[in-house]
């Protein structure tokens, strides 16, 4: 019996010391498990404020390259690299180079451990709007009938005088007015106040990627440019009355795919197929202006053919416009334009009878005051963009294809969509 009491405290006793180590063990572990959890961290929000140091420092000044080297934050240190991004990819047998995107490499160290993140940046748009004014006057509205298909915004205000319909985000500085009453506006895609965005001062990027070497066509001249575009992806023109010369489009605009003139005008009609970027600059405000001479539509027609690639930027430092005549004008025959439109000063007056419009348009000032235009009947589309030149900042890109697809019976002459009132 005595022994037999003594084997059990023998047992009772390895059996405590057996819980005791594994109760230590687990401390232990749990110790170490919460100081391991804290050095990651650690670490890993040394590296989120790094790259959120070069986010920063690229929202201010976005030509930053520079770049961090070790330094000391949060007991360890970081270092950051900005490099350009260039992709090529090859569209009709064409290589289009995109080097809009922007790849930050965040290092960090602290306490013997590294971490890393990488991110990839990519400009916002002008040309994901269906609709972009720097300056809505309030002589003009929105009114009942009227129908944005896609992102809308307004530097100043949005005024409205009835039952306008807005199919994607819209957004205004200045918040919603509402002219007459009562005005109920529909935003199927939320609305949004206190939004401001900043054109870009001037089209030098779009110039520069003209000048480079291979890389456009770039055109010092004050004489008209004559510019069509033929659907066997060749292109026809000439330097005012001059001889025409006709190219591919692809060794005419080059491995940008930019087209600029620069002092003068560009007139411009045909079927586009590619991919092209075409910009008028000019200092003086009688300059620097592109016109629609007659149709200019993709080859293959985005509505019908998702996958077509064919796509079109229009950039002038002044006017927009469409050359008066009775075709361009004829409701019955009207004018085509499929395009991604961007006026840095001036407006986009298009035509009193447009038969039909894809497009994106981007506007530093509305139609308003004495214009030729009593009211435009026409259709804004929200398109689904990708860019292959990002210029401009990113400000300029081209046109894919439609994502939302209007009724087939509402394309056309007699669909009325946007109007404008004097």
């Amino acid at each position: 019996m005595g022994r037999n009491a003594i084997y059990l405290a023998m047992g009772f006793t390895m059996l405590c010391l057996m819980s005791g180590l594994n109760l230590s063990r687990v401390s232990v572990d749990a110790f170490r498990n919460a100081i391991s959890y804290q050095e990651t961290t650690n670490i890993h929000n040394i590296a989120q404020a790094g790259t959120n140091f070069a986010a920063n420092q690229l929202f201010t000044t976005p030509n930053w390259r520079t770049g961090f080297q070790n330094v000391p934050f949060g007991g360890g240190t970081f270092t950051v690299t900005v490099n350009m991004v260039i992709t090529n990819t090859v569209v009709n047998g064409v290589t289009v180079h995109d080097s809009s995107r922007i790849q930050v490499v965040t290092g960090a160290s602290y306490q013997g451990l590294t971490d890393s993140i990488k991110i990839l940046l990519q400009p916002s748009l002008f040309s994901k709007f269906a609709y972009f004014s720097n300056n809505e006057p309030s002589s003009i509205s929105w009114v009942t009938g009227d129908t944005v298909w896609g992102p809308y915004h307004s530097n100043t205000k949005l005024y409205v005088s009835g039952n306008p319909v807005f199919e994607g985000k819209t957004t205004a500085f200045g918040g919603l007015v509402k002219n007459t009453t009562p005005s109920n506006p529909v935003f199927n895609g939320t609305f949004q106040s206190g939004v401001s965005i900043t054109m870009p001062s001037d089209l030098g990027i779009l110039k520069g990627k003209a000048q480079q070497t291979g890389g456009g066509f770039y055109l010092s001249t004050t004489s008209d440019f004559y510019l069509t575009f033929n659907a066997n992806g060749t292109v026809t023109y000439r330097t005012g009355s001059g001889a025409w010369t006709t190219k591919t489009l692809a060794s005419f605009a080059g491995t940008n795919s930019v087209v600029v003139i620069d002092g003068g005008d560009i007139h411009v009609k045909g079927i586009l197929n590619g991919q092209v970027t075409i910009g008028a600059i000019s200092s003086t405000s009688s300059k620097g202006q592109v016109w629609f001479d007659s149709s200019v539509v993709y080859n293959d027609n985005p509505l019908t053919d998702p996958s077509s690639t064919d796509m079109l930027g229009v950039c002038a430092s002044n006017n927009v416009l469409v050359t008066g005549g009775s075709n361009n004008e004829n409701p019955a025959r009207g004018i085509n334009i499929d395009a991604s439109i961007f006026s840095l000063k001036q407006t986009v007056p298009l035509p009193r009878k447009c038969r039909g419009i894809l497009i994106s348009l981007v506007e530093s000032v509305r139609l308003c005051g004495k214009q030729l235009v009593r009211w435009i009947t026409m259709d804004i589309f929200l398109t689904d963009i990708k860019s292959t030149i990002r210029t401009i900042n990113g400000c300029l890109s081209l046109l894919r294809h439609a994502s939302q697809r209007p009724d087939p019976m509402k394309f056309s002459n007699g669909g009325s969509k946007v109007k404008r009132l004097m």
